[in-house]
């Protein structure tokens, strides 16, 4: 059987040998840097303004951009791109596992050998966040932004049931749910986020970090889950759904608002939402941690949305574009414009210490809540197969819990097998 990563290997070798027929790479221009955003207009005014500060200010090779030219994913777009030799020199809206798959395509550069590259991560404050992006010596991305994932409560009808603070632990969240919960037409908290593979970053994957203090979920092309914290994790979801303290299904409407769940796990990009659609709401949540077995002395570990950026091979200014890519993540006046323009949390850990950045928190506490995870907060794992993995995840472990057909220790087990089965395979 053909995988996927050797279909397009087979597609982008055969694409090339056309391009170096025909001249294509050697029409390419060099005296311009290529850069690809993320479809969206909050990112673009950013973007916006640091080409034009950059350009401006003549610091080095000139640099164009454009958003991914998509009306689907980004990601198929940019297979689409390299397939077809038209990709940029740098394209930002990359996630920790789509970068592996390019790495092992041989699409991407190793960044961590740029010129540059150690000075970089300590300007940014970026060495607690690197290692969640770092395989072997090899670095293929660059975050941007990390966005952790926290639980939104609402406050006011926390304290009408008893507690004057959000849940920490599960015992919290159960003790909150016997006084609230009533069954099938109102619920404690929405503990899943969906039925699709990306889901599993907003559930069970961030209780997992939650619950084993950030360890990794898989490492060595071997799943790790099936251990104490994965059946901590595994077992709190059961018991919400045995109980009947959460639901299937929240997608006919925003639980948060009319009740029907009094907390969820939601990312600061809400944030922006709510204050558009649901004002009156968005003042009555409480930000809490990622529910854990027990409490953390400090911010607790959490998963991390979090987009990197990555310099593609084969691009001839492979340097410049690092320049570039160095001096906008170093300069604090720009991480704050992108705070400022997005809402989301540069990927450095002195968000709350440094001065640069102390007026905004100040007057955004549900931001500063996230900043606050920001260095516990966890990516994906790096691995090409994210989306195989997650499927695994969805179908062998969340389904068969949300369903009660099967106990979650045979759950995990299964679903560890399976994916360990298919790693193998596609190793």
């Amino acid at each position: 059987m053909t995988s996927r990563r050797d279909a397009l290997a087979l597609a982008l070798g055969g694409m090339a040998l056309l391009a170096g027929c025909g001249g294509q790479r050697a029409e390419r221009r060099t005296d311009r840097i290529q850069l690809w955003v993320a479809p969206n207009a909050a990112e673009e005014s950013f973007w916006k303004v640091a080409v034009a500060k950059w350009n401006a200010a003549k610091l080095g090779l000139p640099v164009s951009f454009t958003t991914i030219p998509t009306a689907g994913n980004s990601e198929d777009t940019v297979l689409s791109a390299l397939v077809a030799g038209t990709e940029p020199d740098l394209c930002t809206n990359i996630f920790s596992g789509f970068a592996m798959q390019l790495a092992a395509l041989r699409q991407v550069a190793d960044l961590a050998s740029m010129p540059g590259y150690g000075p970089l991560l300590e300007r940014r404050r970026m060495r607690t966040i690197m290692p969640g992006w770092t395989r072997g010596e090899q670095v293929v991305a660059l975050p941007i932004y990390s966005s952790p994932t926290l639980i939104w409560w609402r406050a006011d009808l926390l304290e009408r049931h008893g507690l004057s603070a959000p849940p920490v632990t599960y015992d919290d969240v159960y003790r909150f749910c016997e006084r609230y919960g009533v069954r099938q037409s109102r619920y404690g908290m929405q503990v899943l986020a969906g039925r699709d593979w990306r889901d599993r970053w907003f559930d069970f994957i961030s209780f997992y970090y939650a619950a084993s203090n950030g360890q990794p979920y898989l490492a060595d092309n071997h799943a790790l889950y099936d251990n104490a914290a994965g059946a901590q994790a595994a077992g709190f979801i059961e018991r919400m759904f045995r109980q009947g303290w959460t639901a299937p299904d929240f997608d006919a409407e925003e639980p948060l608002v009319s009740g029907l769940a009094a907390g969820a796990v939601r990312g600061p990009w809400d944030i922006e939402r709510f204050a558009d659609i649901y004002p009156d709401t968005l003042a009555r949540i409480a930000v809490g941690p990622m529910i854990a077995p027990v409490r953390s002395a400090g911010p607790g570990s959490t998963f991390s949305d979090s987009k990197g950026v990555v310099i593609f091979r084969s691009s001839h200014v492979q340097r410049e574009a690092f320049a570039f890519l160095s001096w906008v993540l170093g300069e604090e006046a720009l991480n704050l414009l992108w705070l400022q323009r997005t809402g989301l949390s540069p990927a450095r850990d002195d968000l709350l210490t440094n001065p640069a950045f102390a007026d905004y928190y100040r007057g955004n506490p549900l931001a500063r809540a996230y900043a606050d995870h920001v260095a516990t907060a966890r990516p994906p794992a790096l691995s090409e197969h994210t989306i195989d993995i997650q499927k695994i995840m969805s179908a062998r472990l969340v389904e068969p819990l949300m369903l009660g057909t099967t106990a979650p220790a045979a759950a995990l087990a299964d679903a560890v097998a399976r994916t360990d089965r298919m790693l193998e395979v596609q190793g």
